[in-house]
């Protein structure tokens, strides 16, 4: 009991000093009443603030260094015995883990691992480093579980129109994502009746080619579709080599009624009709897909159709892009049901690297190529030769 003693004793010693600093000796009063301000001046200073248990959000400024990304990924090669594992941990590339690694040693000025034939080991810089990294990793995954928790009183029903092209390759697989967040949230995926008129589809969310500038509307810009013509496999073994521009006298073209119409956007792929021959007409997307790889044509299809392997791009000269917007009734997005899907294919369509500003071709491993190749069973079958 050696520390309370030593600390009544200080105690003592200190109201000793302070009597003395007062005018009175030990169990004497001074003649004159004193404010504690006059022995401790600094008292006042530390109660000058109702509640000194300030937030961290309050510190101006971020600590960290702007490396969380390549934090992760040491943490997948920590856990991995070779890059490669820890590429297919994370859905990425082994060149892209290892540009990541280096990033994260440069900016550290450390080394953490060291990788040769028996695989991959971590240095004790690294060893410590992915230690706390994996505590960190454990709290967040506790966390966003508890948010989750709380986010499961997300419910009701949320009619979105979309497509039905979108809706069969884009939004539908990615459902078990939304129910898995929000189980008790119902999705109504409808077709979509018009794509300017968003009372006509009768929905809480449209998923629309034109903003809708209103008051009562709130209107996001979500991706970017990018149409480009393209055949299928079947019409390449009908007609025995790739259609090109300025050569398309008796190719078969399939036109959709949207595409009909006097604005410059469209004067390019109508211009390519015209050299060649139109031969049948859908306006249900699903419909012109299943013509295209059917081999009945050339049509002009989004660039996400890359990841059937029985669809090939043709370049033609005729790239159509389109801004993807995501509309609803502002006061019905204050429902959390209905945000919780808005922020949902918000997210959707900005993850998928198809809907990206600029139009670039993919070699077929992103999770969204995975996705349509599921979802059409072409996943396991052997793609056809592309080289003609």
């Amino acid at each position: 009991m050696a520390s309370p003693i030593r600390t009544c004793g200080h105690q003592a010693r200190l109201a000793s000093s302070a009597c003395r600093e007062m005018g009175a000796g030990p169990g004497q009063r001074s003649g004159k009443p004193q404010d504690m301000t006059d022995v401790f001046p600094s008292a006042p200073k530390v109660f000058d603030r109702p509640n000194q248990d300030r937030s961290p959000l309050e510190i101006q400024g971020l600590l960290s260094q702007p490396i969380w990304g390549e934090l992760r990924t040491f943490l997948a090669v920590a856990k991995s015995p070779s890059f490669a594992r820890a590429a297919e941990l994370l859905g990425t590339s082994p060149n892209t883990v290892s540009r990541d690694v280096k990033r994260l040693q440069d900016q550290l000025g450390s080394h953490l691992v060291m990788s040769g034939f028996a695989g991959i080991r971590l240095t004790n810089a690294g060893a410590k480093l992915a230690n706390a990294l994996a505590a960190l990793d454990f709290h967040l995954f506790a966390l966003a579980n508890d948010l989750r928790d709380e986010g499961a009183a997300t419910a009701g029903l949320v009619s979105v129109s979309v497509s039905s092209g979108l809706a069969a390759a884009i939004v539908a697989p990615a459902v078990p994502q939304l129910a898995s967040r929000h189980p008790k949230i119902e999705l109504d995926l409808r077709e979509q009746l018009s794509f300017l008129n968003f009372e006509k589809n009768q929905c809480d969310l449209m998923v629309a080619l034109t903003p809708i500038e209103r008051a009562d509307i709130e209107c996001l810009a979500i991706g970017t579709l990018h149409l480009i013509p393209v055949c299928g496999t079947a019409y390449l073994d009908r007609v025995g080599s790739l259609p090109k521009k300025g050569a398309l006298w008796g190719h078969s073209f399939l036109q959709c009624g949207y595409y009909q119409s006097e604005a410059a956007i469209w004067q390019d792929w109508n211009g390519l009709i015209a050299e060649g021959q139109l031969t049948h007409r859908s306006e249900n997307s699903l419909a012109y897909y299943a013509l295209v790889k059917g081999g009945a044509g050339i049509g002009l299809l989004g660039n996400y159709v890359q990841a059937d392997p029985f669809v090939v791009p043709l370049d033609l000269g005729v790239h159509v892009a389109l801004p993807i917007y995501l509309v609803g009734f502002a006061e019905r997005l204050k429902q959390r049901a209905a945000a919780a899907v808005r922020d949902w294919l918000v997210a959707l369509f900005a993850a998928n690297p198809f809907f990206a500003s600029e139009l670039r071709f993919y070699n077929g491993q992103s999770p969204a190529e995975t996705d349509m190749r599921r979802l059409f069973d072409v996943g396991s079958i052997t793609e056809p030769d592309r080289s003609r």
